[in-house]
């Protein structure tokens, strides 16, 4: 069971308060758990956000109601030598056969539902769950509240966000880009020839195989095996990179309050509110 948390809604101070009060005293009753808004995203400009309206049961990911996602979890500390620096090509190879196992797992798996199904065949959908973001801060001996360390893991996030995207387009360009682009395509080429052809060549520069790729949890902004720093909420402007984001936590916050715990969440609404931009179409066409 999950509660769905607006900050942004209209409430009085004393609610709020209450509301919180609860959340704080039940954070540790599994499966009870926090989830806030978040808006489900492509790395292809072409396709628009997505409200969602169910949980990804694998990765605790907010997703489109009757979605079929294919979860792949990735853990950049497996990548990290002694000295805290990513073995790049090593990663990258991983974040690339991530993608193609995703792939064949949308052809192999029995899906269970008809709208499932159709969904599996639209979108192609993949979390892939990078995890870890604060573990490779402490490996690297940085301090969590420098812009420098905000800096090289907001670097790490472009860079994977590039691989899984290439990854996405090379398979595009082998078994066709999928379908939900031609969905989006049908609107827009009813504006006539000069429209179709930007359409066409917005395709061929963009197009993608998955309409998702890249799953985060700003929970992992902290160290896992140790209680959760407050310091590391610094990196929470990682979530911008996300396609869909996961709540799942395992990191202690028995020492916040529920100040802290409010605290957080309201300022990863305010990443998650502002991470959308103009819509595809707009920017692309």
């Amino acid at each position: 069971m999950f509660f769905v948390v607006d900050p942004d809604k209209e409430v009085s101070p004393q609610h709020s308060a209450e509301v919180w009060e609860h959340l704080w005293a039940m954070r540790n009753l599994a499966p009870v758990g926090t989830m806030l808004p978040a808006m489900v995203s492509s790395p292809c400009p072409l396709l628009p956000d997505e409200p969602p309206g169910g949980v990804l049961v694998a990765t605790l990911a907010s997703v489109p109601e009757e979605s079929a996602w294919v979860p792949i979890e990735i853990d950049l500390l497996n990548y990290v030598d002694r000295d805290g620096r990513i073995r790049m090509s090593v990663l990258d190879r991983a974040l690339r056969a991530a993608v193609e196992e995703g792939e064949q797992h949308h052809d192999s798996t029995r899906w269970g539902s008809t709208a499932q199904r159709r969904d599996s065949w639209l979108n192609r959908r993949l979390s892939i769950f990078v995890r870890g973001w604060g573990d490779v801060v402490v490996q690297s001996r940085a301090d969590p509240e420098s812009l420098t360390a905000l800096r090289e893991m907001q670097k790490l996030a472009d860079h994977i966000v590039a691989v899984l995207t290439h990854a996405s387009r090379t398979i595009a360009a082998r078994e066709g880009h999928c379908p939900a682009l031609d969905v989006a395509g049908a609107r827009v080429q009813q504006h006539g020839h000069e429209m179709n052809t930007r359409w066409r060549r917005a395709i061929a520069a963009n197009a993608v195989r998955h309409r998702n790729l890249l799953t985060l949890s700003p929970w992992d902004v902290f160290p896992r095996q140790e209680p959760a720093d407050f310091r590391y909420t610094n990196l929470l402007p990682l979530l911008a990179s996300a396609n869909s984001v996961s709540f799942c936590r395992d990191v202690d916050i028995g020492h916040w309050n529920v100040n802290e715990f409010k605290g957080f969440h309201e300022r990863t609404s305010a990443i998650l509110r502002h991470s959308g931009g103009v819509s595809g179409i707009a920017k692309q066409v």
